[in-house]
């Protein structure tokens, strides 16, 4: 379901072509793709099936024997980390199911052709359509039984159960909505479970499941593919802590330390603390995967017993550095791309200094000529 809503954003960076290639390497030609228009619920999405004799009798490999066909995968070094992750965690979970090494687990159906295609096959689309972070809704696991290789097992199947162990989740739904193949790769690919805010969607797709359910939402993953582009509003977090026995000098270094562990910005207010002492608030903005780095970083540099966090919406223009040639050498300018602006303006470019202090030391020529020529040369080439 999740590969075909990849298919269904018609991407030309992610198509059917390339899928085949992937299931070509993996198996040698055993695998036959075939991807259909179909409903549900009323809604239309897209169909893909994966034809092998092993989505019938499934060989009983070990996780080793997975590893082997991903690493013919023709797969980016994330990527190829990123699906062995997946498949580790189902062999980790099923190993807990059955209280056993999971180097000892035989796959079963979880070992089929089908799911290695899965798996790889949403690796290689997140590296080709050049995504950097995936957000999900919590998903729905579903209700009654489910037939599988050990019998008939109430739903959440025992391994999806364990998956979904850290994992926020909706009971409910006609049958099983959520399976172990699933869990695993909400588990290793989704970075949050919350909004990412606003953002600039580019594209939807729509993966439709075998079953097609009467109760309950339709058996439909949804795909939105978007940007944070001019002018989006994306989700920060602001930490703050106030501080009445801190040196500036120790200040200076938590400044520098927060910026080296992902803070988006740092900065320093002068407070009047209770019985008038001097303090100040230290604070930072950072997204949501940095805050714990940041939190090490408050503890360690400064001797506060705690601090505050405060989610927040930052409205960003997007950004690109160019470069030009300058008296023979290169210049790095950042370029600023404002809402709704179609042009770049003077305003808009921000020359590295670094570059122009070399710059100046080798001509001799003022740092704010050598600026003024780099803007320029920088208009020229947006033609502005």
């Amino acid at each position: 379901m999740l590969l075909a809503a990849l298919l269904d954003l018609n991407d030309p960076r992610f198509a059917l072509a390339d899928l085949e290639e992937l299931a070509q390497a993996l198996v040698g030609g055993e695998a036959r793709l075939a991807v259909s228009e179909t409903e549900r619920g009323g809604l239309r999405g897209r169909r893909l099936e994966v034809h092998t004799p092993e989505s019938h009798h499934p060989p009983h490999r070990h996780i080793s024997d997975l590893l082997d066909l991903l690493a013919r995968a023709p797969l980016g070094e994330r990527a190829r980390d990123r699906a062995a992750a997946v498949l580790w965690r189902i062999a980790e979970a099923e190993a807990a199911v059955h209280g056993i090494p999971p180097e000892e687990v035989h796959f079963h159906e979880v070992g089929a052709v089908d799911t290695l295609i899965d798996v790889a096959g949403a690796a290689l689309a997140l590296e080709r359509l050049g995504v950097e972070r995936v957000f999900a809704t919590p998903p729905l696991v579903g209700s009654g039984t489910v037939r599988c290789a050990h019998g008939v097992l109430p739903v959440p199947a025992p391994a999806t159960a364990i998956l979904l162990s850290d994992l926020p989740h909706r009971p409910g739904g006609e049958g099983e909505r959520l399976t172990p193949t699933g869990a695993a790769l909400l588990a290793e690919l989704v970075d949050s479970f919350e909004s990412p805010g606003v953002f600039q969607s580019r594209a939807a797709g729509y993966g439709a499941g075998r079953a097609d359910f009467q109760d309950g939402p339709p058996n439909l993953v949804r795909v939105r593919l978007g940007e944070a582009g001019s002018g989006a509003r994306r989700e920060a977090w602001l930490l703050e802590v106030t501080l009445d026995d801190t040196t500036g000098e120790e200040l200076g270094f938590a400044l520098d330390e927060l910026y080296a562990a992902g803070a988006l910005e740092a900065w320093t207010v002068p407070v009047a603390m209770k019985k008038g002492r001097p303090g100040v608030v230290l604070s930072a903005l950072a997204r949501d995967d940095a805050r714990a780095a940041l939190e090490r970083v408050i503890f360690s540099h400064t001797p506060t017993l705690g601090l505050r966090w405060t989610r927040v919406e930052r409205a960003e223009c997007a950004r690109e550095t160019v470069e030009v040639l300058i008296q023979g050498e290169p210049v790095r300018v950042r370029v600023r791309r404002r809402p709704g602006a179609e042009e770049v303006l003077a305003f808009d470019l921000s020359p590295e200094h670094d570059d122009l202090a070399r710059l100046a030391r080798r001509t001799g020529r003022p740092l704010r000529m050598l600026e003024r020529e780099a803007i320029d040369a920088a208009l020229a080439d947006f033609g502005t």
